[in-house]
């Protein structure tokens, strides 16, 4: 059982390096997650595995309990509003923020992006809707390097492109040996790298879009805040924020300007 000492030990140690905040309504869920990694890493004391993580001189140890910790709940065309937004708003967005016409460029940030699916379909949207001259980068990011890893394969099962009509697969998906692979001309729009949203965001320059869904739920309210001010920070004048449905910036501290439910804009 784990003790409240040990639950203190862990919660801190969650908040203080993934920014999630796990109260004592999860003590039970954190309990069954510890007691799924102490099995498999052959490990019966929780203040073990503890003291192991506090030395992260295993990454592999590391990265397995950051994979167990975080959720990776995600869907291609998820909350798909925001993609629709964006393809009937091109006039709008174009005109708030120039510089993707003057430079002939977009940059999209899809700052959670689990196993891909959120980046993928971002590529696919932008690849439809925007002019061929417009140049496309797009960045995906998780603390989790499993995820990560999944997504730069761009491998998923038929059961996972419920979404797309026979045609569409055929068109952004090529069949190797079960598996339907993200075609090039799609994942070349796209870096998938591991980041750790706590951290100072290291970008040389900022984003045109900024999707952050479903993440700040697992934040406390303070968290969230410095993590919207570093999106502001990321974001160029006119850029956009999507968060998630089950998210809100009421009552929060925040400079953006809210523009449709779930989206808004940096506007200097």
């Amino acid at each position: 059982m784990l003790s409240e000492k040990q639950f203190e030990k862990y919660e801190k140690l969650i908040y203080e390096q993934l920014g999630i905040s796990y109260r004592q309504a999860k003590r039970e869920m954190l309990q069954s997650k510890l007691n799924k990694l102490l099995r498999r890493a052959g490990i019966t004391c929780y203040d073990e595995y503890y003291n192991l993580l506090l030395n992260k001189s295993n990454n592999k140890l590391w990265d397995s309990f950051v994979d167990e910790i975080t959720i990776h709940k995600t869907d291609f065309f998820r909350e798909e509003n925001h993609f629709e937004y964006i393809k009937n708003n091109l006039d709008s967005i174009f005109q708030n923020n120039p510089r993707i016409i003057k430079n002939n460029e977009i940059k999209v940030w899809s700052s959670a992006c689990s196993t891909g699916e959120e980046p993928y379909t971002i590529a696919m949207v932008l690849k439809e809707c925007l002019p061929e001259s417009i140049n496309i980068k797009i960045l995906g990011t998780d603390i989790s390097n499993k995820v990560v890893s999944h997504a730069q394969k761009g491998a998923y099962d038929l059961s996972e492109l419920t979404v797309f009509n026979s045609y569409q697969i055929h068109q952004y998906f090529d069949k190797i040996e079960g598996k339907y692979i993200v075609k090039p001309l799609i994942k070349e729009l796209i870096t998938l790298r591991t980041f750790n949203l706590m951290q100072n965001f290291p970008f040389k320059s900022n984003f045109d879009i900024i999707f952050s869904r479903n993440v700040m739920i697992y934040f406390n309210n303070s968290t969230q805040e410095e993590l919207i001010i570093k999106y502001y920070n990321a974001l160029t004048s006119g850029g956009l924020l999507f968060i998630g449905h089950s998210e809100s910036l009421t009552q929060k501290q925040y400079k953006l300007k809210y523009i449709h439910p779930t989206i808004y804009m940096r506007t200097v």
